[in-house]
Formats: structure tokens, sequence, C-alpha cells
């Protein structure tokens, strides 16, 4: 009777065991995609989004400086630095992060020195010389659309890697189904046969 228990032990350990490897196999392949998923969602989905206000909020100035200097319409000054606000939440909150890339800090620089020239176009547009201001704001054209430029690539960058990660996200969901089809398969012959070798193998009272 005991070595009968035995047996019985020794069988329920091994079909634990054999029906246990599909099982882990799965939950390590949740645990990677999931990470992987969840780095998109809370980091390169933001990032974009973040870009995209950076862009559109240096389009509102750049368009609050040629309104103000064609229109002479102060109330374009107040959309300027209500955008220039937005842009310095975005600057410290991409600054601050370590998942920034370089390209875009780089950016920030650049759209830094270029607020200084704006902020001399406003200077000299306060002290009654409107034709001086547009001027010195036609030198800032150029270095304005280069920066919305520059930021559209890097948006299209981080797009093309957020489609990268997420066919990778596709290809490795639809290889850990087939390969927990494949082990869930042999488990089950490995269990069954388990079950036979016992029964073959179980004393005869």
């Amino acid at each position: 009777m005991k070595q009968l228990w035995r047996h019985r032990v020794i069988l329920i350990l091994i079909v634990s065991l054999f029906a246990s490897i599909p099982l882990l196999y799965m939950l390590s392949g949740y645990r990677t995609i999931s990470k992987l998923t969840h780095e998109m969602y809370t980091q390169d989905v933001p990032m974009i989004k973040q870009v995209d206000q950076l862009i559109e909020h240096n389009r509102d100035r750049a368009n609050a400086v040629r309104g103000l200097l064609l229109y002479e319409d102060e109330r374009y000054i107040e959309q300027y630095y209500f955008s220039t606000s937005k842009v310095h939440d975005l600057r410290r909150i991409l600054n601050a992060s370590v998942r920034t890339p370089g390209a875009i800090k780089d950016l920030l620089l650049r759209n830094n020195a270029w607020e200084t020239e704006i902020e001399k176009v406003f200077t000299v547009y306060e002290t009654d010389h409107p034709k001086s201001a547009k001027r010195l704001a036609k030198q800032t054209t150029q270095t304005t659309q280069t920066i919305l430029e520059d930021l559209a690539q890097v948006k299209d960058q981080l797009y093309r890697d957020l489609e990268r990660k997420l066919e990778l996200t596709n290809e490795m969901t639809a290889e850990y189904k087939q390969m927990c089809l494949s082990l869930s398969i042999l488990a089950f012959i490995l269990i069954a046969t388990a079950i036979i070798l016992f029964h073959r193998s179980k004393p005869v009272f």
C-alpha cells in the first residue's frame, strides 16, 4: 500500500511538472510582452505627444511674431508669451527625463537661442521701431523653419521606433502562442505516457 501511494505521489509530481512547462513559458512571454507594451504607453507615446505639442506651440509663437509685425496688433504678444510658457513647461519635463533623446535636447537648446532672438525683436518693436523689428525678425525666419523641420523629423523617427516595437510585440505574441501550443501538446503526450507507464507498473494484489 505504501508503495502504491509512493507511485501515486511520483505520478502527481511528474504530471504537475509536465503541465507547468507551457504555463511557465506563457508567464515568461506575458512578462516580456507586458514590459514592452508598458514601455510604449508610458514612455514612447507620451514622448511623441510632447514633441507634437512642442511643434504646435513653436508654430503658434512664430505665427504670433508674424502677426504682430504684419498687423501691429499687440494681442499677438500675449499669444506669444502664452505659447512660450507652454514650451517652457515641456522643456522642463523633457530635460528632466533621462528617456529624452539627445536630438530633442539639442533642439531645445536651439529653441532657447531662438527665443533670445525673438526677445530682441520685441524689444526693438516696443521702442517704436516696427520697421527695424521686421528686419530683425526676418533673420530668425530660417531658424524657426529649421527648428520646426528638425522637430518634425524627430517626431517621425519616434513614430517609426514605436511602429517597430508594435511589430515586434505582434511577432512575439504570435511566437509565444505557437510555442505554448506546441508545449501544451508535448506536455499532454508526456502526461499520457507517464500515466500509461504508471498503470503498467502498478503492483497487482
